[in-house]
């Protein structure tokens, strides 16, 4: 005799718990892939300066060619992060860059931001969002250069 009973031991027991904490792993990680319809994604941080101060608490949007807008904010030293939704980063490929005042009221009917039109309403910003880190800083002036 093997001193096998026939009625399971620890082993098959031991082999039970690791097919089950595999499946459970799975699922997990099909829950954390992102949506389908979410772009490719890479992280995107940088600085807003204006006329060479930081320029802390305004909205930074970097919107790609397809139109899938990525947002931040400044904080008190003129640092932003890009996000997409929920998710760090920027859409890969070209993104036209917008930066105005965050305003948390309806604006007055003649307020006008203090950011140049050419920085968010017009904007020239163009970047070219690469996988990897980028690092994106703007340099604004609020007066024409000359």
């Amino acid at each position: 005799m093997s001193g096998d009973n026939g009625g399971g031991g620890a082993g098959d027991t031991v082999r039970a718990w690791v097919v089950v904490l595999a499946a459970m792993v799975m699922v997990l990680e099909g829950c954390a892939a992102k949506p389908k319809d979410q772009p490719d994604l890479a992280p995107a941080t940088g600085a807003v300066t204006l006329d060479g101060q930081p320029l802390a608490g305004v909205v930074v949007v970097f919107t790609s060619e397809s139109g899938r807008s990525a947002t931040g904010a400044t904080d008190a030293a003129g640092r932003y992060e890009i996000a997409y939704g929920g998710t760090r980063g920027a859409v890969l490929g070209p993104n036209t860059v917008s930066i105005s005042t965050r305003l948390d009221h309806p604006p007055a009917p003649d307020w006008k931001d203090p950011i140049p039109a050419k920085y968010n309403q017009k904007s020239e910003l163009k970047v070219d969002v690469a996988k990897g880190t980028n690092t994106f800083d703007f340099a604004l002036e609020s007066k024409p250069a000359g």
